[in-house]
């Protein structure tokens, strides 16, 4: 219970006062002088009478009737419970938006919010309803409709900011549909945010009816300091058989002073360096530390902000990743014409790459056993596939984990004993009468998915003038002429891959060595049939991994039957054999493994926050109120995070408007006053009327 002007309540001291006039009232007589007493009674006067109270309930009536008259005139108001629900206006439908992106780690923020969303649950009424939707990049409905304060607030008690990063549009869109759904009169959106600018991006689709109520609550400060991690970077390179590794980052200071922190490399959760960073106020510094070698598979590693400890978010202070060892790949061109002009292309494309690249060796007849023992990927540039022993020795080192590309040429064929190898028939050289361009490719395969995006290279521009015809047998089509052929055909063969390339390599079936894609080409389909996939050392925080293509790109790697995903910081999430996709949605190590086990090296993927979420600019939140519409509102947002705590007084008296219900009270009390104090009077007229008729004159003496 509150009072909205508590002043008013002085006024009740004035109760007292009818009270001493009852119990201080003293009646004196005062002399009359007359000329003789001789014809009058003698009657004594009882002062007592008027000392005492006679008629209490009366007395009750008028006392109550100022008391209630005193606490309508100071407003009273209650913000929960069973007499929030009289009066004011109708049911209510409150949804309550809390952002928990990790932005809203820093300082107090999470803290303010969820006392604000707290204050809000528990001012509805017994009639209200509300939902409450967590979001960060995606919303979370978390109840719906709930008529239950108490269950809004345990659930608030168990929400922590999480990984991802503010995304404001589709929560708006999901507490629209939500409202939709609702048969109450009243709508109301309270959304309590950072109001990062670049989590907010208009949209046509997130929008409010001119009826509902928005009302924005603006959290933290965007000034606040704050060093941040980010860019992180793995060169390698081969020294003396070993891969070294150069771990490389940027220091980003938010805030307007410089900074001096300490940044420390861990391999394996073991300290291996330290660095020592200023960052200019609003700057940027880089961090570098000295190569490691890099032995073991999955090895994981973090870069931290050692101190100043506590300094903005704790989220953007950490940056993780996991690093396999890759080295050169081994790559034997087997080509009839031996070293020369026919794989110049070829040779050079595999000599120019940077870190771990490739180590190329040409031979002219079919390879040897030792050929075929150290090398990882093989080659048949324009010529047959062998036959007899080294035909079979060829099969072997691919069902064993080795890769062969086959450009075909005018020489390429294919011994009958050996034709079902090939995920494809080898079939006549075609001549087409025009130019001929690659009319599909598969971007969505390991080899070309580096080529989705804009200016990241055009297949198109490439000119076939010969081809070999293929008639694919039980192989994936990965690209295909624009009259419909196959142009490059896949098959698996035991723990190995096999490609069929119907055209050559070099200048003289086709210009594809002269166009810009040619060298990623290569180095993408040499790396993916060695079985070394460009797998990033991290993934944004959010992102949705093939576990099965990562593994499949990390070398023939297998997933453990019954494997399940353990989370950074404890708990496990099961893989679905059938997808075997898994959602990244907390940063840290993420480990692939049968439960209750801990191998040394586990296969793991690294995830990092954005940091775009670290931008703690906000966006005007008159920008957001225009955009997403809605009726019109009183400001919530303020920068004293004090002030935004609780629902105003005002906002609860004014809806429940208990002061007209006092006032009719004290009008009824009143009246019955009147009421009672007439017949009171009455009775005692007739009772003083009555004593006086029935006395019987009394004689007077008088001395003579």
């Amino acid at each position: 219970m509150g009072f909205l002007t508590p002043l008013f309540l002085v006024a009740l001291a004035g109760l007292a006062i009818p009270v001493l006039i009852h119990l201080t009232r003293r009646e004196r007589g005062k002399p009359v002088r007359f000329p003789s007493l001789m014809f009058l009674e003698r009657i004594p006067f009882e002062e007592t009478s008027r000392r005492r109270i006679r008629h209490w309930l009366l007395l009750m009536i008028r006392l109550a009737a100022l008391a209630v008259l005193v606490a309508g005139f100071a407003r009273p108001f209650v913000r929960g419970g069973s007499l929030a629900s009289i009066g004011g206006p109708g049911p209510e439908e409150v949804v309550i938006l809390l952002d928990f992106s990790y932005s809203m780690e820093l300082g107090d923020n999470w803290d303010d919010a969820t006392r604000h969303a707290r204050s809000v649950a528990g001012s509805l009424r017994p009639q209200d309803r509300a939902s409450l939707i967590a979001f960060a990049e995606t919303p979370v409905l978390l109840h719906r409709s709930e008529s239950d304060p108490a269950r809004l607030l345990a659930t608030l008690d168990t929400l922590r900011p999480g990984s991802l990063s503010t995304r404001i549009a589709p929560a708006v869109k999901l507490a629209a549909t939500t409202l939709a759904a609702s048969t109450l009169s009243r709508h109301r959106v309270v959304v309590i945010s950072d109001f990062q600018r670049t989590g907010w991006q208009p949209d046509p689709d997130a929008t409010f009816p001119a009826a509902v109520t928005v009302e924005p609550v603006v959290i933290g400060d965007a000034d606040a300091a704050n060093l941040a991690l980010t860019d992180l970077a793995l060169g390698r390179r081969s020294e003396g058989g070993r891969e070294r590794v150069t771990v490389e980052a940027r220091l980003v200071n938010a805030g307007a002073e410089d900074a001096t922190t300490e940044v420390a490399l861990y391999i394996d959760e073991n300290e291996v360096a330290t660095a020592t960073i200023a960052v200019p106020g609003g700057g940027a510094a880089p961090v570098r530390f000295d190569p490691f070698t890099l032995t073991d598979g999955f090895t994981r590693g973090e870069v931290r902000i050692s101190e100043p400890a506590g300094v903005g978010l704790p989220a953007d202070n950490t940056l993780s990743f996991v690093a396999s060892p890759g080295g050169d790949l081994a790559v034997l061109v087997v080509d009839p014409l031996g070293p020369g002009e026919s794989n110049l292309y070829l040779r050079g494309a595999l000599g120019i790459a940077e870190g771990a690249g490739f180590t190329t060796t040409v031979v002219r007849g079919s390879p040897s056993a030792e050929q075929l023992g150290a090398a990882d990927v093989v080659v048949l540039n324009a010529g047959p596939f062998p036959g007899g022993d080294a035909g079979n020795r060829l099969r072997a080192f691919v069902e064993e984990g080795g890769g062969l590309l086959m450009a075909l040429g005018e020489r390429s064929t294919v011994p009958a004993v050996h034709a079902d190898f090939l995920p494809a028939t080898v079939g006549a050289v075609s001549d087409a009468a025009g130019e001929r361009r690659l009319g599909f490719v598969d971007y969505d395969h390991a080899v070309f998915e580096a080529f989705r995006g804009p200016r990241s290279g055009d297949f198109s521009q490439a000119s076939f003038y010969r081809t070999r015809s293929l008639a694919v047998n039980d192989g994936q089509v990965l690209a295909r002429f624009a009259d419909g052929a196959a142009a490059l055909v896949e098959g698996r063969r035991g723990r190995g891959r096999v490609f069929v390339w119907a055209t050559g390599v070099d200048r003289f079936w086709n210009d594809l060595a002269l166009q810009p894609v040619y060298l990623p080409f290569v180095h993408r389909i040499t790396r993916y049939l060695g079985g070394r996939g460009e797998a990033p050392p991290w993934y944004p925080a959010g992102s949705t991994v093939n576990l099965a293509a990562m593994a499949e790109a990390a070398g023939s790697v297998e997933i453990p039957p019954g494997a399940a995903a353990m989370e950074p910081g404890g708990g496990a999430v099961a893989v679905d054999p059938q997808t075997s996709l898994l959602r990244l949605d907390k940063r840290g190590i993420w480990e692939i493994r049968p439960p209750g086990q801990r191998p040394d090296h586990p296969l793991a993927l690294a995830a990092n926050v954005d940091i775009n979420e670290s931008d703690l600019a906000k966006v005007d939140v008159e920008e957001f109120r225009s955009a997403v519409g809605g009726g019109t509102v009183a400001e919530l947002a303020t920068e004293d995070a004090e002030a935004i705590l609780e629902v105003p007084a005002e906002d609860h008296e004014k809806r429940q408007s208990f002061w007209r219900y006092l006032l009719a009270a004290a009008f009824l009390l009143m009246v019955s006053e009147t009421v009672l104090a007439n017949r009171l009077s009455q009775d005692r007229i007739k009772e003083v009327a009555g004593g006086v008729r029935g006395r019987r004159p009394r004689e007077v003496k008088t001395e003579s």
